[in-house]
This record gives C-alpha cells, sequence and structure tokens, in this order.
C-alpha cells in the first residue's frame, strides 16, 4: 500500500512539474496575443494565481494540495486554450 501512495505521489508530481510548464507558456502566449486587452483582468488574475502556486511549490509532498493545485492547474489551461482560440478567430 505505501508503495502504491508513494509511486502516486510520484506521478501527480511529475504531471504537476508538466501541467505548471505548459500553463506557464500558454498564459505568456494569451497575454502576447491579447493587444486589445480583451482578457486583462483575468490574465492578471491568472497571472497571480501561478505565482502563488509557484511559491507553493514546496508543498508538493502535501496530496491535497497536489490534487488541489492540480485541478487549478487544469482549470487554468482550460480557460486560456479557450481564450486563445477566441483571440485567433477574431485576429
Amino acid at each position: 500500500m505505501m508503495n502504491h501512495t508513494i509511486m502516486n505521489n510520484t506521478k501527480m508530481k511529475e504531471y504537476l512539474e508538466e501541467l505548471f510548464e505548459t500553463t506557464g507558456d500558454l498564459l505568456y502566449r494569451v497575454r502576447i496575443y491579447d493587444k486589445d486587452l480583451q482578457n486583462s483582468e483575468e490574465i492578471m488574475a491568472m497571472d497571480d494565481a501561478y505565482s502563488t502556486i509557484e511559491k507553493s511549490k514546496w508543498m508538493m509532498h502535501n496530496e491535497i494540495w497536489l490534487e488541489k493545485t492540480i485541478d487549478k492547474l487544469k482549470n487554468m489551461r482550460y480557460r486560456l486554450l479557450t481564450m486563445m482560440e477566441n483571440l485567433l478567430y477574431t485576429a
């Protein structure tokens, strides 16, 4: 049982790192494409949330933190993809 938890925790950490990197990349790209500042407030809020996650990565050993952070990043990524799609469609 213990090994399964450690393995699951390791996979979650790897997934979090991947999500963190891809979400950061998307956030950067959306900032660039949002030239008319249509989404500036939402982008700033996501920027703040992203920075908070980065500063609290030391909590990665906590499974509850991992789960909540993964959910937050997944939601951010989904919203950023939607924004990017809208920005590119109207360009």
